[in-house]
């Protein structure tokens, strides 16, 4: 999955194979909803590239 940084506020996620695709169509289906309030996602924890495995996040309501 590449990521992209358009600006301060605003990344983009770009997926390059099939499982990556399923993967971010079902966590857009999680924050993102037509019939209650869209979820965020919050930064938990630590991110040090040359510890961790990958970033944390939790999905909270707005």
């Amino acid at each position: 999955m590449k990521i992209s940084i358009e600006s301060k506020t605003r990344i983009k996620m770009i997926p390059e194979t099939k499982h990556e695709k399923e993967t971010l169509d079902a966590l857009w289906k999680a924050l993102i909803r037509c019939d209650a309030d869209s979820k965020v996602l919050c930064p938990i924890g630590s991110y040090i590239p040359a510890q961790d495995e990958g970033a944390s996040f939790v999905i909270q309501d707005q």
